[in-house]
């Protein structure tokens, strides 16, 4: 099997055999180490394999669709005290009240994210939880209601 290999330093090889970035010697893709200058090819070599992948992630996001808000469970709000006689609740601003997220498709999987992060993330921003939850590799199916609530975009909502 022939693959292609290719280095930040713009040196390309075919096959098992790369071209060392530091020495140009010819080295298997599998050594640690090129042999005549020590220069570190494995690591070389998982490190482009992660920076393309976290780059194919960035630039081939989609939105297809939109699931149950993981931080409200659906609800549209959240609750405080024990989950058997909450003493508050409040607005769940993730989802703006309406118990849905945007779904956001990428190569690494499927993501919920919050609608105030929702461009950004499709432009590739890294977020994190609450703004981005990973799904998983799988769509998830169905919803816990059958209709999203009405979206609140506004401060003053009550």
């Amino acid at each position: 099997m022939r693959r292609r290999v290719g280095f930040q330093h713009g040196l390309l090889a075919f096959g098992v055999l790369v071209d060392c970035p530091e020495c140009e010697h010819r080295v298997s893709d599998r050594a640690a180490a090129c042999p005549q200058c020590g220069f570190p090819i494995a690591a070389e070599l998982a490190a482009q394999r992660e920076r393309e992948a976290a780059e194919a992630d960035r630039t081939q996001r989609e939105r297809v669709g939109d699931v149950d808000c993981a931080i409200c469970d659906a609800r549209g709000f959240t609750t405080e005290g024990p989950e058997d006689r909450p003493t508050a609740f409040s607005w769940c601003e993730t989802c703006k009240h309406s118990g849905r997220v945007p779904l956001v498709k990428s190569p690494k999987g499927y993501w919920a994210v919050g609608f105030a992060s929702e461009q950004a993330f499709l432009q590739g921003e890294e977020l994190r939880s609450p703004n981005a939850v990973y799904l998983g590799d799988h769509a998830p199916e169905g919803h816990r209601y059958p209709e999203a609530g009405p979206r609140r975009d506004g401060e003053d909502d009550t």
